[in-house]
């Protein structure tokens, strides 16, 4: 990824990577200033956490989260005191296919290397409020390893929004991401848009069966159609009620592509749809190759319509503290008598 093209990260977040994994040198104290000059001791910090225990340099890397500490510390109090009042943050919502050559990866693999592209294009993730502050970049939807998608979906909250056009901002982020991965939209949202896995309704997905399986499997298909209810015990470990996969599993169809259905999402979402084609064929989940998500249905998100609700209401104290203390003649009306109070 660091190959096709130079980083565009700040400076210093070069230096830092550069320092922590080459040779011990005595670079530190310039280091530890030109983060601080920056501005980025915590995203710094961060950076130095989620590295591997036998990472080489640990020594350094030790020596460096233990000055950059109280620096971190006070820039996250600055930070949480005016998250409130921050209006150049941006939540960018980003849809991208998984397609052969991707479908290996995870969810913490695909996480990791959105996360890495979008730090070496130099779009500034914000961090969230925690005790230890991570990237505000969130996996969509669950996805296994083995699946593949038309359509996944990651949020990113960025510190401001970028002044490049979108379509380039894609372009550069596809040529640094592995082949079979590809971000085909890019949707800037109000930040208080909800979760995509909150407004999920219904998965879309199609099986290309080998046309030898599929000949084993249609008996199968059929029995489960025709059942009116199809309970599952999900394993030994599991104290819940088994579901029944009639209520989940829908619209099972044969079509040219293969095997078409959908899956109901809501308290469900989590379940893998290998496991459920498993449960109901008689197979291994390990055995299930070719499955593709080819869309997702989501109910409409009513956070985007009360935005009076939902926007933050200390940007508007604010400019009231600013208009009182700013020796301007305020009006106010006593609605009793309509007798005007003049202050200032």
């Amino acid at each position: 990824m660091e190959a096709v093209a130079p980083s565009r990260e700040p400076a210093c977040l070069q230096a830092l990577r550069a320092l922590l994994s080459g040779p011990p040198t005595a670079a530190m104290d310039a280091m530890v200033e030109a983060i601080s000059t920056a501005e980025l001791a915590e995203e710094a910090s961060e950076r130095i956490r989620s590295l591997r225990p036998d990472a080489g340099n640990a020594e350094v890397a030790k020596a460096l989260a233990l000055r950059l500490a109280p620096l971190a510390a006070a820039a996250q109090q600055r930070r949480a005191a005016r998250w409130q009042l921050d209006t150049r943050r941006t939540l960018i919502r980003f849809t991208y296919a998984k397609e052969p050559g991707a479908l290996d990866y995870d969810d913490g693999d695909l996480h990791a290397l959105f996360l890495q592209a979008f730090r070496l294009e130099g779009l500034g993730l914000a961090l969230d409020l925690g005790k230890r502050p991570r990237p505000l970049l969130t996996v969509g939807l669950p996805l296994s390893a083995g699946i593949g998608s038309r359509g996944e979906s990651m949020d990113a909250v960025l510190k401001r929004e970028p002044a490049e056009d979108p379509t380039e901002l894609m372009t550069r982020l596809n040529l640094r991401l592995p082949q079979g991965l590809r971000i085909d939209r890019w949707i800037p949202l109000p930040g208080y848009a909800t979760a995509p896995s909150d407004l999920a309704r219904l998965s879309h997905w199609v099986w290309r069966v080998d046309p030898a399986l599929r000949a084993q499997l249609e008996a199968g298909v059929a029995i489960f159609l025709g059942a009116s209810t199809w309970p599952w015990e999900r394993g030994p470990a599991k104290s819940e009620t088994p579901l029944d996969l009639r209520m989940i599993l829908s619209g099972l169809q044969w079509t040219d592509e293969g095997l078409r259905f959908d899956t109901c999402m809501g308290p469900h979402q989590a379940v893998n749809p290998l496991k459920l084609l498993g449960a109901v064929l008689g197979l291994e989940p390990s055995d299930i190759t070719g499955l593709v998500r080819t869309g997702v249905e989501f109910d409409p998100d009513p956070r985007l319509g009360q935005a009076d609700r939902f926007e933050p209401k200390l940007k508007n104290m604010y400019e009231d503290a600013v208009l009182l203390g700013g020796g301007s003649n305020i009006v106010l009306v006593d609605e009793d008598d309509d007798e005007p109070t003049i202050l200032g």
